[in-house]
């Protein structure tokens, strides 16, 4: 493209971002002053984090620098056509992250602002948008990114909001929301996400095991027989606020050692979650004669298990494999669930890996108003700690 082009070019995305598409839109602070069948209409064909019992829970028991914000564009039949779940937090550098250098210390330390994240900062995944069935996903992007202007326009009386972030998006579904990019969206990759495909043939925890090597079959094996004889139990836990706030501490253990942190789960997040989900929600705790050592909480996300929080005592973790466990317990909630694959998320790659999960990439889309901060900001996220996922030979080549 000639400088010609690039002139005409970039005029042209300036009148696509300062122009109306045609659609109507409501927008609120509560998904419960949203229409409660609209809403439900479109999110029925996506994530259980896009579902009003989910919101609700977590509107209920927000991490303290964010709130909740939504939205719902109607096409001229007033039918809704996409729905937006948007949380606007405080944030500042040292959330982003802990590592060393002198352009990430700088911004670290001076870095503060209120930013608009179209999805959940607790969770990872594309929690954010969601579209009508069969309505064009680029025509979709398009009225997403209006309503993300729309949103930010109408915080000014709040404090300005200048940055703009939409997460998680899997490699899959990359393609359509490429349009962004006409409104001055940058795309920067994150950790990938470990999935576990199970697929329909998996029953049992043994038809797992089976799919293994011999080697990672035994590994698991031993981990399970080390517990055992350290008479740990691993057992389903019914949360009431006493066994909550047990969890609420051990899930801090973990959250205290987080290299990037851009939000804090406040203590009655997992009993809502589960008085919310219900069966959608199991929590997996280890107890030792002391008491509960380690938990993990799995959601279940249509045909996805999706492995989600995790709390450890680090001291009895150092000698013993409490955290390796609690991955297998994972596995087992999602066979007993019927599920086809396990949602591992970013962290500890090399233990999932362990146990068959393959990397699968995942982007954010981030916009600055102001393009010498989008630089800095883009120089900032390269230096988030991203690890590149280990190859492993974990299951038996099919023939």
């Amino acid at each position: 493209m000639n400088i010609i082009d690039q002139v005409k070019d970039k005029l042209h995305r300036h009148q696509e971002r300062h122009s109306e598409s045609g659609y109507r839109f409501v927008f609120a602070d509560s998904i419960a002053f949203i229409n409660a069948n609209d809403w439900d209409w479109v999110a029925k064909h996506h994530s259980v984090f896009l579902s009003r019992r989910y919101l609700a829970a977590i509107e209920g028991c927000s991490p303290e620098n964010t709130e909740q914000r939504y939205a719902m564009a109607y096409n001229q039949q007033n039918q809704p056509v996409v729905i937006v779940a948007c949380q606007v937090a405080q944030i500042g550098g040292e959330q982003l992250t802990q590592e060393s250098g002198k352009l990430t210390e700088k911004i670290r330390k001076s870095y503060q602002e209120r930013v608009l994240v179209c999805g959940n900062l607790v969770s990872s995944g594309l929690h954010g948008v969601g579209f009508a069935l069969n309505f064009d996903p680029e025509k979709a992007w398009r009225i997403a990114a209006e309503i993300l202007y729309k949103i930010r326009r109408a915080e000014k009386l709040s404090g300005k909001i200048d940055f703009v972030m939409i997460k998680d998006i899997k490699k899959p579904l990359l393609k359509p929301s490429e349009v962004l990019e006409r409104y001055s969206y940058r795309r920067i990759q994150t950790d990938p996400d470990m999935v576990l495909e199970l697929g329909d043939a998996v029953s049992t925890f043994d038809d797992y095991l089976a799919l293994l090597t011999t080697k990672y079959r035994g590994r698991i094996k031993k981990i399970i027989k080390t517990l055992e004889q350290a008479e740990l139990r691993c057992e389903k836990l019914m949360l009431d606020e006493s066994s909550d706030d047990k969890v609420h501490g051990l899930y801090l253990q973990v959250e205290a050692k987080s290299a990037t942190r851009m939000a804090t789960l406040p203590k009655g997040y997992f009993l809502a979650l589960q008085q919310a989900l219900g069966e959608d929600f199991c929590c997996y705790g280890i107890t030792s004669s002391e008491g509960l050592v380690g938990f993990v909480s799995v959601v279940k996300d249509g045909k996805e298990a999706v492995a989600y929080y995790v709390g450890l005592d680090y001291q009895v973790n150092q000698k013993l494999p409490i955290y390796f466990r609690l991955l297998q317990l994972v596995v087992e909630t999602a066979i007993d669930w019927g599920c086809e694959k396990v949602l591992f998320g970013r962290t500890a790659l090399e233990p999932k890996a362990s146990l068959g999960a393959e990397p699968v990439e995942e982007f954010v889309w981030a916009r600055h108003r102001v393009p010498v901060v989008n630089f800095m900001i883009r120089k900032l996220f390269r230096n988030v700690p991203f690890d590149i996922a280990p190859e492993r030979s974990v299951k038996k080549k099919q023939s």
